[in-house]
Parts: C-alpha cells; structure tokens; sequence
C-alpha cells in the first residue's frame, strides 16, 4: 500500500486503501491485521485506521472480534451464495438496460475489458487478470447510465471482489473458464441477443459460488 498524500477524508481514503489492499489480495482473506502496521504503512496514525476499520467491517471486508482483534473477512458459503444472488439480480438487469440505452458505450467497455484480461493471462498476471474483471463487471454497472445502481452495487459486493480475487490466484482453471464466459457474454451482446447474453451471464456468476465449494473442498481434502 502507497502513503496517504493530503487526503480530503483521512477516514475515508484510509478506508479506500485498506479496501484495495484486501480486495486485490494484498491482504489476504482471514490474515490478521494490526492497526499500527497500517497506520506506518499508509503514513497516518492509528485513529483513522481504527475508524477505518470500522467502516469496513459494516461492509463484511474485515471482522472485529473482541480480545482477538481484527481480521479480514473469511468468506462462508450461505453469505457467498446471497452476494451472488444480489449480484446476478443486478447486473442482469443492469445489462439489458444497458443494451437498450447506450449499446455502443457497453460494447467499447466490454471489449476493453476482455482484451486486458486475455494480456494478462497470457502474461500469467492473476491480478492484472482481477482488474480485467472488475472493469468488464463495472462496464456492465455502468452502462445504463443510473448512478444508484452503480452506488448500490459498489457498496454491498467488496467481499464477492476479495473472493473473485482468491480464486484467480489460486485456482487456474477457474480463471481460464472465466475468460470464455467473458467473451461469451461479449459476443452475444455484439450480435444484440441480449437474452443470450443476460442467460451467459447469469451462468457465469452462479460458477463463482461453485468455485468457492471447490476450492474449500480442495483445502479440506489438504
């Protein structure tokens, strides 16, 4: 994590980097996480960590447990299973209002999305495979131009983005199948199917649950 530089809402950009940090993986899922390391780590002191903290925990990112500490969220399957439900109600029908309204603006996002990703797994970048991902699903988001769609999924699917970028990292097939539902999903919408593209779509979240139980049932058997 880079420092703060001048921030507008200490608490807030604090939070910001705390959310990256866990999100791209650079806090990993359950590690735990020491409010002074933060704090010299993003230049600022403790307070604003603490606070920090708190405003991610009502996000479901981290956990504050008392005489313990505070930890990143581990993920649990039925808390899984409602994210990507809520997720697939929205960007389905993000994405059929999109097609209708501005086609042009969704193909030009999804197309910039799906060329990152294919470069960055040619390059065997995890990561930059995960900003691929974020960019193609947010294309999706914003595409019907309604800025409290935007807002609502922004704030209710941190933990489902952390998760996203767990099973990039460590289960490579889940990302080589990820790339064909992509570009799946973008053919059908170049063509204008946008049932085909919706159904596409709707398939693909529901494998993000399912490769959860795989990888749980891979540690289990570890």
């Amino acid at each position: 994590m880079q420092p703060i530089d001048h921030p507008g809402s200490l608490m807030a950009v604090t939070a910001n980097r705390i959310r990256d940090a866990i999100i791209s993986g650079e806090l990993p899922l359950g590690s735990k996480l020491s409010e002074q390391r933060l704090a010299d780590a993003l230049g600022v002191s403790r307070s604003p960590v603490r606070d920090a903290l708190a405003a991610l925990q009502s996000e479901g990112l981290v956990t504050i447990q008392s005489k313990r500490g505070t930890f990143v969220f581990t993920p649990d399957l039925h808390i899984i299973d409602e994210l990507c439900e809520f997720r697939r109600i929205m960007e389905c029908e993000a994405l059929r209002l999109g097609a209708e309204r501005n086609h042009a603006q969704l193909m030009d996002g999804l197309e910039q999305a799906c060329d990152a990703m294919q470069r960055a797994l040619a390059a065997e970048d995890s990561q930059g495979y995960t900003l691929g991902d974020y960019q193609f699903h947010n294309a999706i988001v914003e595409s019907p131009g309604n800025r409290s769609i935007v807002r609502a999924y922004d704030g209710i699917l941190s933990p489902l983005k952390a998760l996203r970028t767990h099973l990039f990292i460590f289960l490579e097939e889940t990302t080589t199948r990820s790339m064909s539902e992509h570009r799946a999903i973008l053919e059908a919408c170049r063509v204008k199917n946008t049932d085909l593209a919706v159904s596409r779509l709707s398939d693909h979240v529901r494998h993000l649950a399912e490769a959860f139980r795989a990888k749980l049932a891979l540690e289990s058997e570890t």
